[in-house]
């Protein structure tokens, strides 16, 4: 079940210039429940993640017809695991494509250079509100002086928190995407 974040919510976060609505996939493409969340609420975009919706044609045809991870990994010549090619090239974080599986919602990485993929989010709705808490603890990080390093370890502590309690899956493993731009914030390499 998706985690309840309303249109407002990231509209009010982030500013509706920032945010990348999806057009409505046929039904039975993509899971119910993700595609009105995209459709509605959007993704929005900031330095660490950047929506993609690669429409080649023009047209809203991506969503319809075709997976783009296989098209995207076809056209550079890499390999993708065959239970990835079904599925939907989101948008990139930091150095990681992110994917979306259609039949369940499920977020997924791929680091860059990488074959083998990893579960970034559990759905849609947990990278949204990540991406939010995200953008809240920038702010925070802003107000701090270079050399406040218990503070700016508060603030790491906090937004892990945030975002796990939502969702455990960015912090299961030691090299996802979500902690090693959390050890970099730690190491005050984030402005």
């Amino acid at each position: 079940m998706l985690t309840r974040i309303t249109p407002d919510a990231v509209i009010e976060a982030f500013g509706l210039t920032s945010i990348t609505y999806f057009p409505q996939a046929v039904p039975g493409r993509l899971h119910g429940p993700t595609a009105d969340f995209l459709a509605t609420v959007g993704l929005p975009a900031n330095k660490f993640f950047g929506p993609r919706l690669d429409l080649d044609d023009g047209s809203t045809q991506r969503l319809r017809f075709g997976p783009s991870m296989k098209a995207s990994f076809e056209r550079t010549g890499s390999e993708l695991l065959p239970e990835a090619e079904t599925w939907e090239q989101l948008g990139d974080f930091i150095y990681a494509t992110v994917a979306l599986d259609p039949r369940d919602g499920r977020i997924y990485a791929f680091p860059e250079g990488e074959v083998d993929y990893q579960l970034m989010h559990k759905d849609v709705s947990s990278l949204v509100h990540a991406l939010i808490v995200l953008n809240r603890g920038r702010v925070d990080f802003r107000k701090l002086g270079p050399d406040n390093d218990e503070q700016r370890a508060q603030i790491v502590d906090r937004m892990t928190q945030e975002i796990t309690a939502v969702d455990p899956a960015p912090f299961t493993g030691e090299e996802g995407e979500w902690e090693i731009l959390f050890d970099q914030i730690g190491l005050n390499m984030w402005r």
